[in-house]
């Protein structure tokens, strides 16, 4: 199955899930009748619910059944709609598996690397004011993955490593392109040198940034210094990625070990998505020694919600969508009909669509149609690849806060001190 193709289904729901953008847009219509007709394909259903590697109530306790070949895996990543509870269940859940089963430790996070030097200091010592500033900023900035449920795995992800000996102890590897300037400075004035990242201009921030990062040394510095050099350049954030991911591999930082991460869902894609390439993607045609060792496990919401984040005059509010699943009334993955056939209710059920004998096609689960946004198809110039792919549906309850209200969010802390998410 190209997975190319599969790229398509999970970055609509990404997009439309995760923008402020789509609450000015005004109400949103839903798709006409006929856009909605998705009959069940019963063998098909009857084949993923054969081909179960994945399973357990959205409160978590998980059961894992995936096959060989996902073990041999060098990067595995987890695509989700951000703003939605169950797959942070699930990515704690598959981190102590991988960790038990591989002795995987390294977390390629979706966040800058000083954000990781900031949470690996949270695992280290327990300092919940570190695991606070790094929180506040998605807090203040409105972001959906600044939630409790994020925030709980935290702490959880501490607690797990309390168990085990040092070398199995988890830690956070971030990569992404610089997401809160002001912990940056404040990160170097804690090294003792002083620094104005006061400019409008992103570049220029690098560039003073590099200057006081000039002399110092940590884990993190080598990964933010080629971060800043590529930001001062004016690369985009898939290429910084990208490049910090691969620097961290041939260095040695990761080398030739295993990496897991959650993500949002374009990134895990590993092929073009409307003429752009995703995180994976660009590994898997480069000439990383982890090119053909990808894995990414795809999650598709059924009866759930997200909050989505939307500016006011009274500040940043949220506003709850539970009209946006796979299966309409305003996005209609084709497949979906199916997709609910093989899962249960109150469950996050994951399949192996790349198994021997698959009789899915490049048609399942991958044309999308929305009345917000664009419509998504699959891009006949991109290439055709197999390689491990997991499909899931999260589905939940109606009438259940974890079902109907996704994530609590946090109100923004400005002190040590702890108050409810």
């Amino acid at each position: 199955m190209s997975l190319k193709s599969l790229s398509f289904a999970a970055v609509l729901l990404a997009t439309l899930c995760s923008s402020p953008a789509l609450a000015q847009m005004g109400p949103p219509q839903p798709l006409p009748a006929e856009a909605l007709v998705d009959p069940v394909d019963p063998a098909k259903a009857a084949w993923l619910r054969a081909h179960t590697v994945i399973d357990g109530p959205v409160s978590g306790g998980l059961t894992f059944a995936l096959p060989d070949r996902f073990y041999r895996s060098k990067l595995i990543l987890l695509g989700e709609s951000h703003g939605v509870a169950a797959p942070q269940i699930l990515d704690f859940e598959l981190l102590r598996h991988l960790n038990d089963r591989i002795g995987l430790t390294d977390y390629v996070a979706e966040v800058d690397p000083v954000q990781g030097d900031r949470l690996n200091h949270y695992l280290e010592t327990g300092d919940a004011a570190a695991l606070d500033r790094v929180f506040d900023h998605w807090s203040r900035a409105g972001a959906q993955w600044g939630n409790t449920a994020f925030e709980d795995k935290m702490r959880r992800i501490r607690s797990l490593n309390q168990t085990l000996p040092a070398e199995r102890r988890i830690r956070f590897i971030g990569i992404d392109a610089i997401q809160d300037w002001p912990l940056v400075g404040e990160w170097l004035t804690s090294q003792g040198r002083d620094v104005d990242l006061s400019s409008a201009s992103n570049a220029d921030k690098a560039r003073a940034a590099l200057a006081a990062l000039d002399g110092l040394d940590g884990p993190a510095v080598p990964r933010l210094r080629g971060v800043l050099e590529r930001v001062a350049q004016g690369r985009d954030r898939e290429s910084v990625i990208f490049e910090t991911y691969a620097q961290a591999v041939r260095s040695g930082e990761l080398g030739g070990r295993p990496a897991y991460g959650l993500w949002g869902m374009f990134h895990a894609m590993q092929g073009p998505v409307n003429g752009a390439w995703p995180f994976a993607a660009r590994v898997r045609e480069s000439d990383l020694p982890t090119a053909d060792a990808v894995a990414t496990l795809v999650v598709l919401s059924l009866d759930s919600a997200v909050q989505i984040p939307v500016p006011t005059p009274e500040g940043v509010q949220r506003m709850r969508l539970d009209k946006f699943n796979i299966d309409g009334p305003f996005v209609m993955v084709r497949g979906a009909s199916t997709l609910r056939a093989a899962s249960e209710t109150g469950r996050i059920t994951l399949f192996d669509s790349a198994a021997p004998g698959s009789p899915l096609t490049g048609a399942d689960f991958l044309k999308v149609q929305t009345s917000v946004g664009q419509n998504f198809d699959l891009d006949p110039g991109a290439p055709r690849v197999d390689t491990p792919s997991i499909w899931g549906s999260s589905e939940t309850p109606t009438g259940r806060r974890r079902a109907n209200s996704g994530p609590r969010y946090r109100p923004c802390r400005r002190s040590p001190e702890r108050a409810a998410g």
